[in-house]
């Protein structure tokens, strides 16, 4: 008897050359498109390049808003800098700058003044630098310059508290030079 299964290890029988010759691939040839004349192509082609100018014009606008809108902010933080620097000026005993530790880039300082008996802080960009000539520097240790972990909305309502405090200070003091005046003119 023989037997018709394979065994372990057993060598593969080898191909021959006649049934190779039916699993060899022919290279299939590529057909060309049907049906689609050259000027279709070609405007097919055209479309793609005006799409693509299009699109760069339509970046170049939008780059062109975002350089306005650039310039207008850079405008609104150099303005906010010179009201700072004037801040900075009408409160000299209580005004330093000193380098900023929590931002990466070079050049930028921390403005801390105390008005009211409160501090409040800014970030002075490097191109503003040349506002606070009249303030005084100090190291980043000095106590002066230690953060007391107030918030942009508390920096605010500190500000807001000041004002007030200061309104009502005028308030009294326009009061009284105004009584002085009725009786200067009374008598």
């Amino acid at each position: 008897m023989t037997d018709n299964k394979p065994r372990r290890n057993q060598n593969p029988e080898p191909v021959r050359p006649w049934f190779a010759r039916l699993l060899r691939r022919r290279p299939t040839p590529v057909a060309k498109p049907t049906g689609i004349p050259a000027t279709l192509s070609e405007a097919l082609a055209a479309g793609i390049r005006q799409g693509t100018a299009a699109a760069r014009e339509e970046a170049e606008r939008w780059k062109e808003h975002a350089d306005s809108f650039a310039k207008e902010r850079d405008g609104a933080y150099r303005e906010r800098a010179q009201l700072l620097s004037w801040l900075a000026a009408l409160h000299p005993s209580s005004t330093v700058i000193t380098q900023s530790p929590d931002v990466d880039e070079d050049g930028w300082q921390l403005l801390y003044l105390v008005a009211g008996g409160w501090q409040m802080s800014w970030h002075i960009h490097p191109r503003d630098a040349d506002l606070f000539r009249h303030v005084t520097v100090v190291d980043v240790t000095d106590p002066r310059a230690q953060w007391d972990g107030h918030g942009t909305e508390q920096k605010y309502e500190r500000m807001r508290n000041h004002v007030r405090l200061l309104a009502l200070e005028g308030l009294t003091a326009d009061t009284s030079s105004t009584d002085a005046m009725r009786e200067a003119h009374s008598a």
